[in-house]
């Protein structure tokens, strides 16, 4: 589908995985004046998702690297005022059952090193921060005060750096044939960051290190800011600001690699896209609504 901003697209998981840049990725419509619907149907070859599980508590939700703002209320609808890595900003509505603050939110963008071929490397926020690069094995080394070096967290990975911008913890998951050290350091050294309000992770980079801007595509991927809302056996929901949207222009793995039915659409320059059990991702794709406000 081209052209049309509030185009909402329905569809199947894809029938591999994709790769994007060679990177391990990890694992609407309420007053459009035109909409254009595709059907979609669930895959069928994935079993089931499971039902929606219940509400977490206050306690549970005390996990690093995920944030649980608090939206402010209004008409049955909640409001959410979301900061992106790059610092661009976005208020978001939807109706309140849907629940999509308590699903929490991770930051990820992608970021490169001038003059230094192939060096496009995503950078994510693990849920559970250091204890989820660990799993359970000791720190290789320290690179800096804040930045350290961890074994592979898949056998299809390198090692990977761990940023330590309290109280967020960003990683750096390396390709097979990895970094060189002193590619490490000009990472370790030249990623900055800050906390925006609402406890939101900014990222930006001094040269050589550069971060991708909005709309920003490797190898066909988007490479840009995105907040990511969920995940796991959860909905999982994408926004990324995306100048000139277009939903048939736009491929991002993280959704696609969940084989679960998933919906995408664009609003006032952000890409949304949902993925997880049918009837929550048509209901958020239907309710939400997105305004960039800077």
């Amino acid at each position: 589908m081209g052209g049309d901003p509030y185009d909402i697209v329905e569809k199947d998981a894809p029938r591999g995985p994709r790769r994007w840049i060679g990177v391990v990725a990890l694992a609407a419509l309420v007053t459009a004046p035109v909409v254009s619907l595709l059907a979609g149907r669930e895959p069928g070859a994935v079993p089931p998702p499971p039902a929606p599980q219940p509400a977490r508590t206050a306690a549970e939700r005390e996990v690093p690297n995920l944030l649980h703002p608090k939206p402010r209320q209004r008409d049955g609808r909640e409001i959410l005022d979301v900061v992106f890595p790059d610092g661009s900003t976005a208020e978001l509505g939807y109706p309140a059952e849907l629940g999509l603050a308590a699903l929490g939110i991770r930051p990820a963008t992608t970021g490169w090193l001038d003059g230094a071929p192939g060096s496009p490397r995503r950078l994510t926020t693990p849920e559970g921060g250091p204890a989820g690069v660990s799993r359970g094995r000791p720190m290789i080394r320290k690179l800096t005060g804040k930045v350290t070096l961890w074994h592979p967290m898949s056998s299809a990975e390198g090692e990977a750096l761990l940023f330590a911008f309290d109280p967020w913890f960003v990683a750096l998951r390396d390709l097979k044939e990895g970094l060189t050290f002193e590619q490490r350091m000009l990472w370790a050294r030249n990623l900055r960051a800050r906390v925006a309000r609402g406890g939101y992770l900014v990222l930006t980079a001094r040269a050589p290190l550069r971060l991708a801007a909005p709309g920003h595509t490797v190898g066909g991927e988007q490479a840009g800011p995105q907040l990511w809302f969920g995940g796991a056996r959860q909905t999982l929901l994408v926004l990324a600001p995306v100048p000139g949207c277009d939903v048939a222009s736009i491929e991002l793995s993280v959704i696609e690699q969940r084989h679960r039915f998933s919906a995408e659409t664009c609003q006032d320059g952000v890409y949304v896209a949902v993925s997880g059990e049918r009837g929550h991702v048509e209901r958020t794709i239907a309710g939400l609504t997105v305004r960039r406000t800077a």
